[in-house]
């Protein structure tokens, strides 16, 4: 174990507990927020563009997000692995190191992606028409800017500020993005998808701004004037692997989108995409856990609280199950209903969205067994495990695609999910000794609620 996060010291338990619940409730508000936002943004795009203009805009947003965790290199996360144990040992030279040194790599980075992508847009230019290559130059461009607010709120949440971690990307962003596009209606008759994707690079950019002058504000005064200190080696090897994990993840959960999009044109993505945005629903209350739960893993994990560990798992875990299970219900019964708020012809993806939130409700049992391996220097294993599910999803994609359309990407992403999940829960049971399922042991100490 590292000698300097070997001295961290985890706080007591019961504290842990008080603020895995206060700040998962926290959190839990502005994810049910912004997830209904984004969600909202996404309607009034869909229904202002249709569903031609608004598959291409979904099929670009899918690119960009994926080829942002390329550009992040691992360094958001590397930022939650590292930090918490540089504060809590007070090495506040190696925290304005990582902040500086981080920032820098995903800026340099991501232009660098941002370039090639447009490179390749031009070559492949020829084929498609004007609004769907304007389209990914505007998505392209927005790409630095976009790194650089995952890195913004990153730092927000190794400093253990769960509300404020996702408050701008996704509560303002799409809060920007509504008000822009129906000014746009107004302006121009039809908007356009690149005219959804400037008004999106526009939203992004509020965002960051707002953010990145939070942490400058909320940065402690006493860190302020220390000299950097930098681990260069040491930051990159990790987040060498924790960027292939990412980059893993992030493809597996775009996969379904690019092939579809690839197999059956973007008419097909725009419904599945409404689909697909609906279902993460189910995942908003693990997410909101996440926020808190990712460094308390690290740091119980350092400290060699393995029992401690155990309890915040399990109730993490019980929590996420929870609202996974509320939201499959109510999309359920009204799914296909709300899907037609989106336009015409958008309720023929009713039966992808029930797929989908199966896949999500079976593979929250698990509980966050990604974060289990990745805050637990277990980063090549995790990367494993998605890899496989990867594969699942492709394979499946590839034979069910032609077929089913848009029901058979459906079917790729849920068994995806749910193959590397279990895969990942057997190994940290095994390996760690911990069940971070629903069926975890959550039986406290004397003293701890």
């Amino acid at each position: 174990m590292d000698p300097r996060a070997a001295a961290a010291r985890a706080p007591d338990l019961a504290g842990s507990l008080r603020s895995l619940r206060r700040g998962a409730s926290g959190a839990f508000l502005v994810t049910v927020a912004g997830t209904g936002l984004g969600f909202l943004s996404n309607m009034v795009i869909a229904r202002l563009t249709g569903r031609a203009e608004y598959g291409i805009y979904a099929l670009m947003i899918s690119w960009v997000s994926l080829l942002a965790v390329v550009a992040q290199a691992g360094q958001d996360i590397s930022i939650v692995r590292f930090m918490p144990s540089y504060i809590n040992g007070g090495f506040w030279g190696e925290v304005r190191g990582l902040r500086r040194g981080v920032g820098l790599l995903v800026f340099a980075t991501s232009v660098c992606v941002a370039a090639i992508g447009c490179m390749i847009v031009h070559e492949l230019g020829a084929r498609h028409d004007a609004a769907w290559r304007d389209t990914f130059y505007i998505g392209f461009a927005t790409l630095p800017i976009l790194t650089q607010l995952q890195q913004s709120g990153a730092l927000h949440r190794a400093f253990k500020r769960p509300v404020v971690t996702n408050l701008y990307s996704t509560v303002l962003r799409p809060l920007a993005v509504i008000p822009l596009m129906l000014l746009l209606a107004r302006v121009v008759v039809h908007p356009d998808a690149p005219m959804a994707s400037a008004a999106s690079a526009l939203a992004v950019l509020l965002a960051l701004a707002a953010s990145a002058l939070h942490m400058s504000c909320a940065w402690p005064a006493h860190a302020r004037n220390i000299t950097p200190r930098y681990e260069l080696r040491r930051w990159a090897v990790i987040g060498s692997q924790l960027s292939l994990l990412s980059i893993i993840v992030a493809g597996g959960n775009w996969l379904s989108v690019l092939i579809l999009g690839a197999l059956m044109g973007t008419g097909e993505v725009g419904p599945y995409y409404a689909a697909l945005r609906m279902a993460t629903f189910a995942l908003f209350a693990q997410q909101s856990v996440n926020v808190v739960l990712a460094p308390m893993i690290a740091e119980r994990h350092d400290a060699g609280d393995m029992a401690g560990l155990q309890i915040v798992a399990a109730r993490a875990a019980r929590f996420g199950f929870a609202g996974a299970l509320a939201v499959g219900v109510f999309f359920a019964v009204a799914g296909k209903w709300i899907l037609g708020l989106f336009g015409h012809e958008f309720d023929i993806a009713y039966v992808p969205l029930l797929i989908l939130l199966s896949g999500y409700c079976a593979s929250t049992a698990f509980g966050e067994v990604g974060f289990m391996l990745s805050m637990t220097k277990f980063q090549k294993q995790a990367s494993l495990f998605v890899l496989v599910g990867i594969v699942v999803n492709l394979v499946a994609a590839l034979l069910l695609v032609p077929r089913l359309g848009a029901a058979g990407a459906a079917i790729g992403a849920a068994l995806s999910l749910v193959v590397w999940r279990g895969v990942a829960w057997r190994y940290v049971t095994t390996r760690l000794g911990i069940d971070p399922s629903v069926f975890g042991k959550v039986a406290t100490t004397s003293g701890v609620p």
